[in-house]
């Protein structure tokens, strides 16, 4: 460990690039700070820090970390993160210090969520955010412990699908709105099953055919979607360039959904052009192998939320059971 007890004290020691730093401090939070600092300076090739500038005394704070977290993981991909960060930091205060990420503290941030009407899924996303910043901060020395996470038991909640008539009928309104480029978007997700944020990162140049990489996902494991004659036709009309800033974009649904009559249906939005998508594939009797494959999932686990849309056939499916030669019943 680069930070470790000597007495009374905390000496952080580092040995990278051929570089060497060794130095004691007051408190564990001191001994992050200049961890911090120093592992910085490394990597960025620059002087290493005065050994007795340790912030006059402050520690790493939460919202240090947070911070370096959001900057690491999400600055380019998934933005919500970044205001989850935020929300954390305006609840638990800028300068609180990092030893102070405890049990506790989470089971505060959990209570304030439910209080504001969060739901359990909504609370362990948010935890997540919490419990990668600190594996994070563990992994460099900088938290001695992280603490245990309770995650919240989520219901399995019902999936929103899109039906061909409110399909038809998203088509017509956000044409009647002038949207035109949120209802082509709007299209080209519910043939694709992308998520949203998958738009961000897509080339037009990637474009081979009507197959289309996705290099950047959630699961970071790049997959490749096969287009439809909509989707590619849509994809070729914008050169590719299918992404708007995503406030505009739930605004504009917001308006489309409430013309729809749909402004109390909770569960439908954007997402569940994705689950519209799964749910038409295996509907039509695409494998949940393919699904997997098609939707990006890590895990089986995911798609098997769609099994109990598989096209079932129980007539022909006892025919296999039936012995080959009638046996008479005695």
């Amino acid at each position: 460990m680069p930070v470790r007890q000597r007495g009374n004290s905390w000496q952080v020691d580092v040995r990278k690039r051929g570089i060497r730093f060794r130095h004691t401090y007051k408190t564990e939070d001191q001994a992050n700070v200049m961890l911090a600092k120093v592992e910085d300076a490394i990597s960025l090739g620059k002087a290493l820090p005065n050994p007795e500038d340790c912030n006059d005394g402050k520690s790493m704070t939460i919202a240090t970390l947070l911070r370096k977290a959001g900057e690491k993981y999400w600055s380019d991909t998934k933005k919500s993160n970044l205001s989850i960060i935020e929300e954390v930091i305006n609840h638990v205060g800028e300068n609180v210090p990092l030893s102070a990420l405890n049990l506790e503290m989470l089971d505060d941030l959990i209570n304030f969520w439910k209080n504001k009407g969060n739901s359990n899924g909504t609370i362990n996303r948010k935890l997540s955010v919490i419990s990668k910043s600190a594996t994070f901060a563990s992994d460099r020395g900088w938290l001695a412990h992280k603490p245990k996470f309770e995650w919240l038991k989520e219901g399995k909640g019902r999936m929103r699908f899109v039906t061909p008539e409110e399909e038809a009928d998203m088509y017509r309104v956000l044409t009647q709105m002038g949207y035109f480029q949120e209802r082509d978007i709007f299209m080209f997700l519910v043939d694709t099953g992308m998520r949203v944020g998958e738009l961000n990162n897509l080339r037009f140049s990637d474009l081979i055919g009507n197959k289309l990489p996705i290099w950047e996902t959630k699961a970071d494991h790049p997959r490749t979607v096969v287009l439809t004659k909509r989707a590619k036709d849509i994809f070729v009309k914008y050169k590719g360039h299918l992404s708007i800033p995503y406030p505009r974009l739930i605004s504009h649904w917001n308006h489309m959904k409430c013309a729809m009559g749909l402004q109390h249906d909770e569960q439908f939005i954007p997402h569940c052009l994705r689950h519209t998508c799964a749910s038409r594939l295996v509907q039509r009797g695409v494998s949940l192998l393919v699904v997997q494959q098609w939707l990006g999932h890590k895990t089986i686990a995911m798609t098997m939320r769609y099994s109990h849309l598989c096209p079932t056939n129980l007539e022909e499916a006892v025919k296999v059971l039936e012995p080959n030669v009638t046996q008479a019943v005695a």
